[in-house]
């Protein structure tokens, strides 16, 4: 038999009483999908096939629990969300679906606050379609083997498929987001808040197709952490989409004092661009591939392979290495920042410059020249300072130096100097062949003896990327 319990409000209108937002008790009370749509009131119904509908908002208030059932399917109404205040349990065994009914019905999202929470949230074995989550728990969150598709992004509904950070949030316990895969979301896959601070760890997922809009949103948008760690992910972008970028790292609202990123052993495919690293911090980018990223219609706008923006030159730190940068508009752009590092060899290695280098660079460039060849752009130092790119892969011609591919003050008396001398070589190959159509759809490392592991080894790894057409690559990096 189905109870009535008290609700938030209750709307008359022409035609009787109409279901309006539920909220829980505060009483310590622990609440499920079933248990609230056996209220006639909640708004929340319960059909066939293990399947829930959810027409009205619904809030689960501090000191309550949500606990989500395993192996049902939970359908949020258009614009509707359930906030959970109290303690969130949303890690079911089984696989468990929440969504909108579709783009034009889309629902709003889960919206975990964590008021009630004493350890950092756990997501685990959830699909979302059509709809988003936003977490913002003091204590963190833990998000891992979840899929993300088709966020119906908005002013209202959030720019991002997987919110992170804001009200509520902390600048000490961590957000983890690993094992996941983003999928032809409307605009970000990953976004975070830029008012305040969390330490981020991104690792081992898989973006495909997102800012499906078009709207100059990149597949992971960091706008604010103290730590970050972006690790072993694979980006594809749609080519028809020509604004999408990969990934950005910011301190947009100056909210973090000497944050520290480490991007590394990414792959990023077909973007606008492939990484940009913004506002003042402390970067280590180093063993990402990064092919193709090139989208961009006028070069003026972006199409960086690895892009490092900090006009004023007041704190923005980086090193680079062991880098794959193929097929970009520009290959490393410097604008401003402080000191980015792309290989310093002349000092000792415990000296705090050294830096191995190791970077690659293959057919960046944009424009021709008279004679109708490609003009290359492999490193452009848009800043007074000098940029140091020793001990690099120029893909150059025979008798050519990396200067026909570098722009610095040989070509413009108010920037500073690129230093590539010494240089590694020019007999190497591009990647790119693998194709633009093809989506990524696993990796596997492998150390010097042949031991296969998900993650990557310290020193030397054989890394085999695996695309959807069977196609393989392989590629040596040094972590």
């Amino acid at each position: 038999m189905k109870k009535f319990y008290t609700l938030a409000f209750v709307v008359a209108t022409a035609f009787g009483v109409q279901a309006a937002a539920f909220v829980s008790p505060g009483d310590g009370s622990t609440w499920t999908m079933a248990k609230i749509a056996a209220i006639d009131t909640s708004g929340v119904t319960a059909a066939a096939g293990n399947a829930y509908t959810v027409a009205e908002n619904v809030t689960i208030s501090a000191g309550d629990i949500f606990q989500l059932e395993g192996g049902i399917t939970v359908t949020l109404g258009k614009g509707v969300e359930i906030d959970i205040e109290g303690t969130a349990l949303l890690a079911p065994e089984v696989r468990t679906t929440i969504t909108g009914a579709d783009a034009a019905s889309a629902g709003k999202y889960i919206w975990v606050k964590g008021a009630s929470e004493t350890a950092p949230v756990q997501v685990k074995n959830l699909d979302f379609a059509y709809c988003a989550l936003k977490l913002t728990p003091a204590m963190g969150a833990v998000v891992d083997g979840c899929t993300f598709r088709y966020h119906q992004a908005s002013v209202s509904y959030g720019t991002s498929a997987l919110q992170l950070g804001g009200i509520g949030g902390s600048t000490e316990e961590a957000y983890t987001v690993t094992n996941c895969t983003f999928e032809y979301n409307r605009r970000s896959a990953i976004g975070t808040a830029s008012n305040v601070s969390v330490p981020l760890l991104i690792e081992n997922n898989i973006f495909n197709y997102n800012d499906d809009q078009n709207l100059n949103y990149p597949h992971i948008n960091v706008t604010a952490s103290s730590s970050c760690v972006i690790r072993g992910n694979k980006v594809l972008g749609n080519r028809e989409k020509t604004l999408g970028g990969g990934i950005i790292v910011a301190d947009l609202l100056g909210v973090t004092s000497n944050a520290q990123s480490l991007i590394e052993d990414n792959e990023v495919r077909d973007c606008r661009y492939g990484i940009a690293v913004y506002s003042i911090q402390n970067a280590i980018v180093r063993n990402n591939t990064l092919v193709n990223n090139n989208t961009e219609t006028n070069p003026n706008n972006g199409g960086s392979g690895i892009n490092f923006y900090e006009p004023k030159g007041n704190g923005l730190t980086a090193k680079v290495y062991g880098n794959h940068i193929e097929g970009s508009l520009w290959g490393v752009t410097v604008i401003g920042c402080k000191n980015v590092n792309l290989g310093r060899t002349d000092v000792p290695e415990g000296d705090p410059e050294y830096c191995p280098g190791d970077n690659k660079f293959i057919n960046n460039g944009n424009g021709t020249d008279a004679d109708g060849n490609l003009v290359r752009y492999d490193v452009y130092n848009n800043s007074p300072n000098t940029v140091y790119a020793m001990n690099n892969y120029w893909y150059i011609a025979n008798g050519e130096t990396p200067a026909a591919t570098v722009f610095d003050i040989a070509d413009d008396d108010t920037l500073g100097e690129v230093v590539y001398t010494p240089w590694l070589g020019s007999t190497f190959s591009g990647i790119s062949a693998v194709g633009t159509d093809n989506i990524l759809t696993g990796v596997k490392y492998y150390n010097l003896q042949g031991v296969e592991s998900a993650t990557p080894f310290d020193g030397v790894n054989i890394v085999v990327n695996e695309y959807s057409n069977g196609a393989k690559t392989a590629t040596k990096v040094i972590r």
